[in-house]
């Protein structure tokens, strides 16, 4: 009679435990390692390597080794009066995009990825009265752009915004509608290729800008269009600084 030897399972078995240890371990280093303090210590790197702007925070729970969340972000640049709140913000980390940041301002979304080059890219809603921590800016942006901004830079290299609202309200109760604003960056120099509203009066415009990395409201513009009066357009120039525009 034959005999036939069977393969013994021992191989196996040895791979199963070992694959069964190590699973364990996994999983305990993912239950019992202070995530919430290695992303507070994170973010603090952050902060300290931002000398022109500030990071605070409530507190950070959801926390495990792949994302967390921050509660109550405030976010503050240097020579900028007021701040940025953001009620939290959701942060997943990866490989490309090094970070998907889901930013919460009162119930409005913006997504925000982070590469590892430098560059920001970013698509959502604003609600304006959060952002700026309770001020006189009332209504909701829709914004979109691309900014490359490698380490050590205080304006972007180069890259693109473009800046929407259907209606928001200025600190003097001044009612602007259906904004539009697209603009290309590169360095401190902006092409603005559309500035425009509609009401209280319809003005289109395009132009030049130059970014202040000290200041942000000190930006500069010099724009050219026309504005209509009744149903005639006339044409329109005018320049100024950001802050005197909307102050």
């Amino acid at each position: 009679m034959a005999h036939h030897n069977r393969p013994s399972s021992l191989p196996g078995r040895i791979l199963a435990r070992l694959f069964l240890v190590a699973f364990g371990l996994l999983i305990g280093i993912a239950l019992f390692t202070p995530w919430n303090k290695i992303w507070a210590s994170a973010l603090a790197t952050v902060d300290e390597k931002l000398p022109t702007v500030g990071l605070q925070w409530e507190g950070i729970d959801r926390d495990g080794p792949f994302g967390f969340r921050v509660r109550d972000l405030q976010i503050t640049v240097a020579n900028t009066p007021g701040s940025l709140m953001f009620k939290q913000a959701y942060v997943r980390m990866g490989f490309s995009p090094l970070a998907r940041v889901r930013l919460d301002t009162g119930g409005s979304r913006c997504d925000l990825d982070l590469f590892r080059n430098g560059s920001y890219e970013f698509e959502g809603d604003l609600n304006l009265t959060a952002l700026l921590g309770g001020t006189d800016f009332k209504g909701i942006l829709r914004v979109a752009g691309n900014l490359f901004m490698p380490a050590g830079s205080e304006l972007p290299k180069k890259g693109w915004v473009d800046i929407r609202s259907q209606q928001f309200i200025l600190p003097d109760d001044k009612t602007i509608e259906d904004l539009a604003f697209t603009a290309e960056i590169h360095g401190p120099d902006m092409d603005i290729r559309d500035f425009s509203i509609r009401l209280p009066i319809t003005i289109k415009t395009a132009g030049k800008g130059v970014l202040d990395p000290k200041n942000l409201y000190n930006t500069r513009f010099d724009l050219k269009g026309e504005v209509t009066i009744g149903k005639q357009a006339v044409p329109y120039e005018t320049q100024g600084t950001l802050n005197d525009a909307i102050w």
